[in-house]
């Protein structure tokens, strides 16, 4: 039920939705359609299935099935998704904070944009803006117009051999458009094989995945000027300035570290007392640059929302708080590590990266310029 206004309940907004597949995973579409809960859900299929392997085509099916019904927001599913248990209620919760924008329900776990996710948990905030260099398309929400004009923007051939994640963000960026990521994320990504060639980037899973009901808050995050950032394709830890996002302005994290008064050796003789062991499971440099992430996480944490990483340690009982701060590590280090031998680790990989967030928060001062 939408939140009232005016002291009435204004009524749900209306949605319908399409599964974009491929024919050879027609039945598995069909049957995520079937499970969003939502009345008005079809599949959209690839027209050119023997075609170069391209998102862009179904994508193009997906986005235009906004015109068959007349609804206030479109939902496109991707094909290899696990919705929450009461999908559909939540939906409508989200859709009717956010009536104007484009909805993101799923986030990877080693995106920049989950690095603001992680945070809008621990503040208790129910979205967050898009700081990735594409439009998290797993699984999004669009008012239907919209969905109708993304569909025909789609269509133009300059298009072709884009990734379809960075067509649909320079989409929004051409019409001033904000995407959001809902958080917590009500969907989640299963690893099955790729059509378009994304094995090689490892499994991406949600960094916040809510299986059940959860009541979403409002707001969306303001984020910081400074992001740390493990380059999940590298294993290096950066600073991005957000305001200035070029790779050239990137620094080195263990140097900005060092700027915000712990040098390298107060970080190596703080890892060594906090990893929990798991020097065996993540082999250095990784661990390292797992560390100096996390601590520089807390610093901004502290910096930006005094209080919130010493409150952390209380709420672990919290499914959201401890599912967070467990998708850090695997998420970050998910092409260098085996994640689900990590997942075997998951309390270590918790408490280590509660105490890099703890540690951050109590020996980093972070410039004002940074936020």
């Amino acid at each position: 039920m939408a939140s009232p206004r005016n002291g009435v309940s204004a009524p749900p907004p209306s949605v319908s939705a399409a599964v974009m597949t491929h024919p050879d995973r027609a039945e598995q579409a069909a049957l995520i359609a079937e499970r969003t809960g939502l009345p008005r859900t079809g599949v959209a299929s690839d027209p050119e299935p023997d075609g170069p392997p391209t998102a862009l085509r179904s994508a193009r099916v997906a986005f235009g099935a906004a015109a068959l019904h007349h609804t206030d927001h479109h939902l496109v599913l991707q094909d290899d998704v696990r919705l929450a248990h009461g999908f559909a209620a939540t939906l409508e919760t989200i859709l009717a904070d956010h009536p104007g924008s484009p909805v993101s329900l799923f986030v990877e776990w080693g995106s920049r944009t989950a690095v603001l996710a992680r945070w809008a948990v621990f503040t208790g905030v129910g979205a967050v803006p898009v700081v990735n260099p594409y439009a998290p398309i797993v699984a999004l929400a669009l008012p239907r117009e919209i969905s109708m004009e993304l569909a025909r923007f789609l269509e133009d051939t300059e298009l072709s051999g884009v990734p379809g994640d960075r067509a649909v963000l320079r989409f929004m960026r051409e019409r001033g458009l904000t995407p959001l990521v809902a958080v917590p994320n009500p969907v989640e990504h299963q690893d099955r094989p790729s059509l378009v060639g994304n094995d090689g980037q490892g499994p991406r899973r949600s960094v916040c995945f809510a299986p059940g009901p959860v009541r979403h808050h409002g707001g969306i995050l303001e984020p910081p000027r400074a992001l740390p950032f493990l380059r999940w394709n590298l294993g290096t830890p950066v600073l991005v300035d957000l305001d200035h996002d070029v790779p050239q302005a990137h620094r080195p994290l263990a140097a900005v570290l060092t700027g915000w008064g712990v040098s390298e050796e107060d970080l190596a003789t703080a890892l060594k007392a906090h990893h929990g062991g798991l020097s065996g499971v993540v082999p250095e440099p990784y661990l390292t640059s797992v560390w100096h992430t996390a601590v520089a996480d807390g610093a901004i944490l502290e910096a930006r929302w005094p209080g919130t990483v010493a409150a952390l340690r209380t709420r672990l009982t919290d499914p959201l708080v401890e599912g967070a701060l467990a998708t850090l590590v695997p998420g970050a280090l998910r092409t260098f590590v085996d994640v689900d031998r990590l997942a075997e680790h998951r309390a270590r990989v918790v408490e280590m990266t509660l105490s890099a967030l703890e540690y951050g928060a109590g020996h980093c001062r972070v410039p004002g310029e940074e936020l």
